[in-house]
């Protein structure tokens, strides 16, 4: 019979079991896992007839093998789509799971002007951004809407002089979101008459001013760690900036060194990683943790799920005590879960962000079982006037009315904590500061208070490394938590609280 011409697509082959963490998984499964790793480096098509599994020679199933973790764990193959029930009735002790791409968890401008629809053009407008002094601020996403129900507007960048030329429908713009990427904050208004030119100044960061992480959690007066607690952060890459020392790490984004596990230049992964640990002229929750960057993104593209699989791997060879997870997709993703199981059986929690589609159920991972998590709130008056945070104060107000859950935080029955992740000040690379937002932003908020609390038990920290341990680490943690009366739909048990002084 005439086969299709489908395209091939990849694919993630994962035992039901896995042999270093159950003795059930079948021998046979183990001997073909083996014997695909060893085809990892060819990359080229394997004949999967008569290798062991009783399956008859005319059955071939053509592959690609393109990567591989360790000898017996989870395989990236490249496979016909013709090919894929002759596979699962050949080797049924497999999984096959679609190859799938992930985003970081924070509040972009992208989020936001990906769903503008260009409309008739009946204005013309010229954005020009300066600083304070009057300088010319290049590279600044400016967003405007003339209809932010209907997502009508126009986005641009500015140029080397601070501008940018748009065309709208309408003299009016409802709102108004400007993005820059480091140095200052950005800028939010609404309902503002247009002219032909429209000049904004931006406000520069000043690493004094206190945010919502800073008015919660007192950086600069918190002893730095002496205990060894180390964290992975499965990100973007973290550094370099001169607030903080990276322990080690590996790039895990396939074809790409694996010793550069520096931030790719988006800037997520740094900010991140200096929220959990920075010391020096900005201090992050838990400054002197190990940080190990576990970098997953290529530069301007997704996360794939087979990388983020690889990373929690070498968090377990690593042996970390906690992974930072900000990044997210809306459908469970069953080979994360898999490896997430096994840190949490090798005695490590992950935290991971609750997501940033305003109100929307949580996100996978942070919906999975076994990870904690994070909304984002936010506090009023941590963050200049007319800055972009300003547009994400919604209720609920929690216990103190100054502090609400942000409008963009996804929320549901799966939270565990809320943290601050509106208006948040810290490290980009090359010793520059940025102000993000987004439960990407709450999630290391969270993970640098959980090592904080953790440095003050070693007896916990030297538990043997399985479940148990990881057991009576979220144990341990629940008791220094505090609601903020927001209810647990938005905050689960509440947010962490730094310990006791001695």
């Amino acid at each position: 019979m005439k086969k299709n011409n489908t395209a091939s697509k990849n694919y993630i082959l994962l035992p039901v079991f896995r042999t270093n963490i159950s003795k059930q998984e079948s021998p046979n499964v183990a001997r073909f896992l083996t014997m695909l790793s060893n085809s990892v480096e060819q990359a080229s098509a394997v004949s999967l007839a008569s290798r062991n599994m009783h399956q008859k020679a005319s059955d071939d199933i053509p592959v690609v093998v393109l990567d591989s973790i360790e000898a017996e764990g989870a395989k990236l193959i490249r496979i016909n789509a013709d090919e894929l029930a002759n596979f699962r009735f050949s080797y049924p002790g497999l999984r096959l799971i679609k190859e799938k791409f992930y985003k970081p968890a924070v509040c972009s401008p992208q989020r936001i002007q990906v769903q503008i629809e260009q409309a008739e053009i009946k204005t013309a407008v010229t954005v020009n951004i300066t600083d304070t002094k009057g300088i010319a601020v290049a590279d600044v996403t400016v967003v405007i809407f003339t209809d932010f129900q209907g997502r009508k507007g126009a986005s641009g960048v500015t140029d080397l002089k601070g501008s940018i030329a748009l065309s709208l429908d309408r003299n009016t713009a409802e709102r108004i979101y400007i993005y820059p990427n480091h140095s200052y904050w950005g800028y939010f208004n609404k309902a503002v008459q247009l002219t032909a030119a429209l000049n904004i100044q931006l406000e520069p960061i000043v690493l004094s001013f206190k945010d919502s992480l800073r008015y919660f959690y007192d950086t600069a007066k918190f002893p730095k760690i002496t205990q060894k607690v180390r964290i992975g952060i499965i990100d973007t890459g973290v550094g370099p900036h001169q607030d903080l020392k990276v322990a080690g790490g590996k790039n895990l984004v396939r074809g790409e060194n694996e010793t550069d596990y520096q931030d790719n230049g988006e800037g997520h992964g740094t900010h991140v990683g200096g929220i959990i640990g920075a010391y020096g002229q900005l201090n992050g929750v838990a400054a002197g943790v190990e940080i190990m960057s576990y970098r997953v993104f290529p530069k301007d593209s997704g996360a794939s799920n087979f990388d983020i699989m690889k990373a929690i791997n070498e968090a377990i060879t690593d042996q970390c005590d906690l992974i930072n997870m900000s990044l997210g997709e809306s459908q469970v993703d069953e080979g994360i879960t898999s490896y997430i199981k096994e840190a949490y059986n090798a005695g490590i929690v992950c935290f991971a962000a609750n997501g940033n589609d305003n109100r929307a159920a949580v996100s996978f991972p942070a919906n999975d079982s076994l990870s904690i998590a994070v909304s984002a709130m936010g506090r009023l008056n941590t963050f200049p006037p007319n800055s972009v945070e300003s547009g994400s104060v919604e209720e609920p107000y929690g216990t103190d009315k100054d502090n609400f859950i942000a409008d963009f935080s996804n929320i549901g029955p799966e939270t565990a904590l809320t943290a601050p992740g509106v208006g948040i000040i810290s490290t980009y690379p090359n010793n520059l500061y940025a102000v993000m937002d987004g439960t990407s932003m709450a999630c290391p908020a969270a993970t640098g208070m959980a090592a904080r609390i953790l440095a003050g038990n070693p007896e916990l920290l030297n538990l043997p490394r399985n479940q148990t341990r990881a057991d009576e680490i979220v144990k341990y943690l629940s008791v220094n938590i505090k609601s903020m009366g927001f209810g647990n739909l938005y905050e689960g048990k509440g947010m962490l609280q730094p310990p006791a002084s001695k």
